[in-house]
C-alpha cells in the first residue's frame, strides 16, 4: 500500500485489516489494553476530530493497523516520541518528597515547551535583515553604502540653511579662516606687525619730511 498521509488513512486500514466496524476496532483496542473510544474512531475516520490525538489514541490505531508506530505519529504530523521517560530515572525517586517532585515535574515541563518552541521556529522562515543599501543604486555599486550615508546626512538639515540648502557664512568667517586650530601664530604675526607699525611711525614723524 501507499505510505498512509494521516490517521484517517490509518483507520480506513485498520477497517479493511480486520473487516469489522470501528465500535469492533475500539474493542479490540481495548482488549489489548489500549483506551481508545470508538466514538474517536469514528470522528477521526469522518474528519470530525479536531483535537490534537494523544500518544496512546496514535499508538492504537498503530496496532490497529499493523504499521508501525513512527509511521502512525508521522502520518499524525507528530514527532515520534522516545522510549518512556520513566524507564530513564534513576533509582529512588519514587522517594522524592512532594516538593522535590514538583520541581522536576516543572523542569520537565519547560523543556518541553522549549523543544516545542524550537521545532516550531525552525519551520517558518527566518526573519530577512533589512536591506539598507542604497535604493538608487545599481547591485554591486561599490558607492552604494556611501551614497546610503549621504542620503542620511542630508536628512539633518542646518537650523540657518535656507530653501536652496544654502548655509550663510558667519559674520567673523574671516577670523575663523585664519584661526589653525590651536596654533597660536595667528596671535605672534598679529604682535609682529603691531611692532613694525610702531617702528614705523618712530621713524617717520608726522608732519616731517622722509
Amino acid at each position: 500500500m501507499n505510505q498512509p498521509q494521516s490517521l484517517r488513512d490509518l483507520v480506513d486500514l485498520a477497517v479493511r485489516r480486520h473487516d469489522t466496524s470501528i465500535r469492533q476496532l475500539s474493542f479490540k483496542a481495548q482488549e489489548h489494553g489500549f483506551r481508545l473510544a470508538g466514538t474517536t474512531l469514528g470522528n477521526i475516520r469522518t474528519g470530525a476530530y479536531k483535537s490534537a490525538p494523544t500518544t496512546e489514541t496514535i499508538r492504537a490505531i498503530a496496532w490497529l493497523a499493523g504499521v508501525s508506530e513512527a509511521v502512525a505519529f508521522t502520518a499524525a504530523g507528530q514527532p515520534v516520541p522516545g522510549p518512556p521517560f520513566a524507564d530513564d530515572l534513576p533509582p529512588g525517586v519514587d522517594n522524592l518528597s512532594p516538593k522535590s517532585r514538583k520541581v522536576i515535574i516543572e523542569m520537565a515541563r519547560v523543556l518541553v515547551d522549549l523543544e516545542k518552541n524550537a521545532n516550531a521556529s525552525s519551520t517558518e522562515d527566518p526573519e530577512q535583515p533589512a536591506d539598507v543599501r542604497d535604493q538608487d543604486a545599481e547591485p554591486g555599486d561599490p558607492g552604494a553604502g556611501q551614497k546610503t550615508g549621504e542620503r542620511r546626512l542630508r536628512a539633518v538639515k542646518h537650523p540657518d540653511e535656507d530653501e536652496n540648502g544654502n548655509i550663510p557664512l558667519p559674520d567673523n568667517w574671516q577670523d575663523l579662516a585664519a584661526y589653525s586650530g590651536g596654533s597660536t601664530r595667528h596671535i605672534e604675526r598679529q604682535r609682529e606687525w603691531d611692532e613694525r607699525g610702531e617702528e614705523s611711525q618712530e621713524g617717520h614723524p608726522e608732519g616731517g619730511e622722509s
